[in-house]
């Protein structure tokens, strides 16, 4: 069925009203898309969609982003020279993986972090390397060269 001009009409009459696309179309024996694509073209008032919500979208970066508290440390000295002091004061029972030692040994790690008697090797280090001779030994294996592997395997034929 084609528009003409008493569908069109019509359509301007029930869109005024403010009926869903869907149920114009019924009445007019139209599709859906068929009544909207000729209100768009005719040049009807565009209607807000029933999908979209019309408030206002918080912005996901900011919504992610942590929310750092602020404090007031600057404005208080003398709570902070307090907090400062008690601080200070504080030595870790426990020994830490990540500090450096003023002598640098092997750091080949001895035990579990979480045990009492973790320790490092602390033997003197091979060259330039983290580990003593020993456990460079163990931490770098030379990779076969290609020559070797291909003298060992017989050639393919196909």
């Amino acid at each position: 069925m084609p528009w003409n001009d008493e569908n069109v009409g019509r359509l301007k009459e029930l869109w005024d009203q403010g009926l869903p696309t869907a149920q114009i179309g019924k009445l007019l024996d139209f599709t859906k898309n068929a009544v909207v694509g000729k209100a768009h073209r005719i040049g009807l008032e565009r209607r807000p969609s029933p999908i979209r919500k019309t408030a206002v979208k918080p912005d996901r970066k900011k919504a992610r982003s942590p929310v750092m508290p602020k404090l007031n440390f600057e404005n208080n000295p003398v709570a902070n020279t307090n907090y400062v002091s008690e601080v200070k004061t504080l030595q870790p029972s426990v020994k830490n993986v990540f500090t450096v030692n003023a002598k640098r040994g092997c750091e080949w790690p001895e035990g579990h972090p979480d045990e009492s008697e973790f320790h490092f090797c602390n033997k003197e280090r091979f060259e330039d390397k983290p580990y003593c001779l020993d456990h460079c030994a163990i931490a770098y294996v030379i990779p076969e060269k290609e020559e070797a592997k291909q003298v060992t395997q017989p050639p393919r034929f196909i």
